[in-house]
C-alpha cells in the first residue's frame, strides 16, 4: 500500500517558497528581515515599541524587537474581550556556532576562528562541510551607530576531521569531538603578516562598501553554504539547514498573509529568538514580547486591563516547533505506539511532565482545525525511559495564562547542520494554521 501522498501543485509552491526562505535566512536576523519584506508586500504596517500604537479594526501590523524577534498580526472585527486572541508562537534561532569576539589566531600554519556552541547542534554534522559567515555588522558613521546584515557568498570556513589513519577507532567508537580544541574552523593559511580580526574586518568592509574604521563591532554566525534541495526518487522529501525552526515561522507567516480581509478574531504571530538556549532574553519566549503586543492591541481598542485579562482567558496559543519523525535505522529509540511519519501532516506533541503545553482540550481544538482544513494529523509521545525536549509552549502558556497546544512537522536529523523533512508537510501545516486563525 502506498502511504505517501501525491505532491500537489499547491504543495510544490509552498515547499519551494519555504526552500527559498531557508536559503535566504542563514541566521535568525536574516529570517526576520525576509519576513519583514513579505509582510510589507502584503500591506502590513510596521510599528515600533517606542511610539504609541493606534490600531483600528482590520489593521495589519508588525513590530520587531531586537535583531531576531518579530510579532505580527491582524486586528479582528470583533473586540478581543469577546473573541480572545488566536496566537501562534515559533522561534527564529537554530543550533550552531557563534564566532567568539576578537578570536582569530594562528596555529600550525593555519588561521582559525574561535567559536562558541549555540544551543545543541549535532556537532559531527558540522565537520567536513563548506561553511561561511553571516551576521550583524555594527557601524559608526558620522557619530551615529547603525547595523547591517551581511552574508558571505564565498565559502570561508571548514572544520576538517582528522584522517582515519590517526583515528583508527572512529568507525567503531564514533566521532568524539573536544568542544574547545576540535571545533575551531580553518579560515586561511598563515602568511608572513600576523592575521588578526582586523584583516577579517577589512574583508567584510570591502564586501559591504564601508571603511574598516567604520566597523564598530561584529556578531557573526557560521552557516552551511549548501542550498536547500529536494530529495528522493519522487521529490517527496527536502533537505536544508535550519528547518528547525524556520519551517514553522514560514508556515505561520504564510497562513497569516493568506487570510481573507477582516477576520473576526484578532490573530497574532510571535517569532521569538533564543529558544535553543532557554528563551530568557528580551525577545525570547520567556520575555514580555507577546504579552506586550497583545495588551497594546487591547489598549488600542479602548479596553482596560480587566478587559485584556478577559481576552486572555478566551485565547489559545499554538506553539509551533519541529517534531521527531521515526528513524528507520533507530526505531527502538522511539515510543513504539507513536512513531510519526514524514508527509503525514502536523504532529501534536504530548508529555505528562508538561514539557509540551498540550492539554486534552487544546489537542481536540487543533485536531478540529486540521479536520476543517482537510489535512491529516499525528500525535507524538516520547519514550518513557528517555528525557523529552521542550518548547516555548509551556513558557508562553505560563506567562500569559492561556491554553496552548504544541505542534510541529516531523523531521529527521533534528539539530543537524542539514535536516530532512517531508515535502507535503509545509502545506499541511500552513492550511492547519490558517484554519486555526479563522
Amino acid at each position: 500500500m502506498n502511504l505517501t501522498p501525491d505532491l500537489t501543485p499547491e504543495m510544490k509552491v509552498t515547499v519551494g517558497d519555504l526552500m527559498n526562505f531557508l536559503d535566504e535566512s542563514p541566521t535568525g536576523a536574516f529570517a526576520v528581515e525576509s519576513i519583514r519584506k513579505r509582510l510589507l508586500s502584503n500591506s502590513f504596517t510596521e510599528l515600533t515599541e517606542q511610539n504609541r500604537w493606534k490600531l483600528a479594526l482590520g489593521d495589519r501590523f508588525f513590530v520587531q524587537r531586537g535583531d531576531a524577534g518579530l510579532c505580527t498580526g491582524i486586528v479582528g472585527t470583533l473586540p478581543v474581550d469577546q473573541t480572545g486572541f488566536r496566537m501562534i508562537g515559533a522561534h527564529t534561532d537554530s543550533p550552531g556556532f557563534r564566532v567568539k569576539a576578537d578570536d582569530v589566531y594562528e596555529k600550525a600554519g593555519y588561521v582559525q576562528l574561535g567559536v562558541e556552541i549555540y544551543g545543541g547542534p549535532l556537532l559531527a554534522s558540522w565537520t567536513d562541510r563548506d561553511l561561511s559567515l553571516a551576521g550583524k555588522i555594527l557601524l559608526k558613521k558620522n557619530g551615529k551607530l547603525e547595523s547591517r546584515l551581511w552574508k558571505s557568498d564565498k565559502t570561508l570556513l571548514r572544520i576538517p576531521q582528522v584522517a582515519l589513519h590517526m583515528n583508527r577507532a572512529v568507525n567503531d567508537d564514533g566521532l568524539k569531538l573536544d568542544k574547545q580544541n576540535h571545533l575551531p574552523p580553518i579560515l586561511a593559511l598563515a602568511d608572513e603578516k600576523p592575521f588578526t580580526m582586523r584583516r577579517l574586518q577589512k574583508y567584510i568592509a570591502s564586501e559591504i562598501g564601508v571603511t574598516v574604521e567604520e566597523i564598530a563591532g561584529l556578531e557573526l554566525e557560521v552557516f552551511d553554504t549548501q542550498k536547500a534541495a529536494f530529495l528522493g526518487l519522487n521529490d517527496d522529501l527536502f533537505v536544508s539547514g535550519r528547518i528547525d525552526n524556520l519551517a514553522m515561522c514560514h508556515a505561520a507567516i504564510s497562513a497569516l498573509t493568506s487570510l481573507p480581509a477582516n477576520p473576526e478574531s484578532t490573530v497574532l504571530v510571535s517569532l521569538f529568538d533564543a529558544e535553543e538556549v532557554g528563551s530568557t532574553t528580551m525577545n525570547g519566549g520567556a520575555s514580555s514580547f507577546l504579552d506586550n503586543c497583545a495588551e497594546r492591541i487591547a489598549i488600542s481598542g479602548r479596553l482596560n486591563r480587566e478587559d485584556y485579562l478577559v481576552a486572555l482567558s478566551k485565547s489559545i496559543l499554538i506553539s509551533a516547533d519541529a517534531a521527531h519523525a521515526v528513524h528507520p535505522n533507530y526505531t527502538d529509540l522511539y515510543e513504539p505506539h507513536h512513531q510519526n511519519a514524514l508527509n503525514r501532516g502536523p504532529v501534536i506533541k504530548i508529555n505528562a511532565m508538561k514539557k509540551y503545553a498540550t492539554t486534552t482540550d487544546s489537542s481536540f481544538w487543533f485536531e478540529d482545525c486540521c479536520r476543517k482544513a482537510g489535512v491529516p494529523f499525528q500525535k507524538y509521545i516520547h519514550r518513557t525511559d528517555k528525557v523529552c525536549g521542550s518548547t516555548i509552549g509551556p513558557i508562553a502558556s505560563t506567562n500569559l495564562g492561556v491554553q496552548a497546544v504544541d505542534v510541529g512537522n516531523a523531521i529527521l536529523s533534528m539539530h543537524s547542520i542539514r535536516e530532512t523533512a517531508g515535502a507535503c508537510d509545509p502545506w499541511y501545516m500552513t492550511q492547519a494554521m490558517k484554519a486555526a486563525m479563522m
